[in-house]
């Protein structure tokens, strides 16, 4: 089962209702999502000039 959930007052709340038995235990897994991450990041700046390794190759 795959969900969503937001973090709030320290406590995973799911944003769907979850088909568990009460006081089921469950692993979690925690993934920001990839532009959530890119925006934290901010610009980044380019290790390489992307002509020049072109030029190269």
């Amino acid at each position: 089962m795959q969900i969503k959930a937001v973090y709030e007052d320290n406590v995973l709340k799911p944003l769907k209702k979850l088909n568990l038995k009460e006081k089921t235990e469950v692993q979690i897994t925690i993934r920001k999502s990839f532009s959530k991450l890119l925006d934290e990041l901010g610009e980044l700046e380019p290790k390489e000039d992307i002509n020049g390794v072109l030029r190269n190759s």
